[in-house]
């Protein structure tokens, strides 16, 4: 067997699929990571080259009613996948979040910055980076943020449902980071894929992968708006009202500024930075093609 992914419906998994279209990717279906007694003997057996991690819990505000559920998926399964990736003397490529910090920060999160998360869902996420680096010593994690994709549920495709259905939206203006966009993400992994199998990648350790203008979810929003009707997805933009975190109130604490410092190690030879304001407009396009072609999906935008 050659490269593996864990994950398979995920906007990342699916991305990492068509950037790396000779891998295999697992899904719940095949190897449940829930169940993590499975999970070693599973993996030890179909001996990939490469493990590259992109399932887990991603629900941040159920994480907060099933704490034990996310813990699962997000630490007690990453031990297990770590421990067989050690077994094997393979690579693991683990994805992780900005939800690790606490986003009290004036500056950028340089990856050696304090970790502390403020809820369940970053908790989760934190102990599965030290099982991640403990158990596995090929480890590269993978922390992200804002993901989005022309593809399964991000904020992208929420707000294009929403910015056609309502003329007005409220959405919080005091929350900030990186949007990433899916497809750059794996780009950007199969690329470190390849260089740690030429013995040029950056040595084992903990990365941010991500890129762009730091922005607000509310200036995310407009810029969405704003493609969104220059390619013709969208007739109008609703008025988009900004608003504060405190007006919004959700079950999980939010970092209000959890924003990644990117890591240029991670840009090897044809390896691009992400950046969310090019990934944009091809996302955005790759909708419009659904949307133009066979009867789309029930939860794609309409236009």
């Amino acid at each position: 067997m050659s490269l593996l992914i864990l994950g398979r419906q995920g906007q990342l998994a699916r991305a990492l699929s068509e950037a790396l279209p000779d891998a295999q990717a697992l899904g719940r279906e095949t190897l449940d990571l829930a169940d993590t007694a499975a999970i070693a003997p599973a993996l030890l057996a179909m001996r990939p080259r490469a493990i590259v991690n992109a399932a887990g819990w991603t629900a941040v505000d159920l994480a907060e009613c099933e704490p034990a559920a996310a813990w699962r998926l997000n630490a007690s399964a990453v031990a297990e996948i770590a421990a067989a990736a050690a077994e094997l003397g393979i690579p693991l490529v683990h994805i992780s979040t900005d939800y690790v910090f606490d986003g009290l920060a004036t500056a950028e999160y340089p990856p050696d910055a304090p970790a502390r998360p403020l809820g369940a869902y970053g908790r989760s996420k934190l102990a599965g980076e030290l099982a991640a680096a403990t158990l596995c010593p090929q480890h590269w994690i993978l922390r992200t943020s804002w993901v989005f994709s022309h593809m399964g549920t991000n904020f992208l495709r929420t707000m294009l449902r929403l910015g056609g259905e309502r003329e007005h939206l409220r959405v919080v203006a005091d929350q900030f980071g990186r949007p990433t966009a899916a497809e750059d993400l794996g780009a950007l992994i199969a690329s470190l894929l390849a260089a740690i199998e030429a013995g040029r990648a950056p040595p084992p350790g903990v990365y941010h992968a991500t890129g762009g203008p730091v922005v607000s979810w509310h200036g995310f929003a407009e810029a969405i708006f704003r493609e969104a009707v220059a390619c013709g997805l969208l007739e109008r933009a609703p008025a988009v009202e900004a608003i504060a975190t405190v007006d919004y109130p959700t079950p999980a604490p939010r970092p209000l500024r959890a924003v990644l410092a990117p890591s240029e190690a991670l840009l090897g030879p044809g390896a691009a930075a992400p950046d969310w304001t090019r990934a944009l407009p091809r996302s955005l396009a790759r909708i419009h093609e659904l949307a133009r072609g066979a009867r789309p999906p029930a939860d794609l935008v309409r236009s």
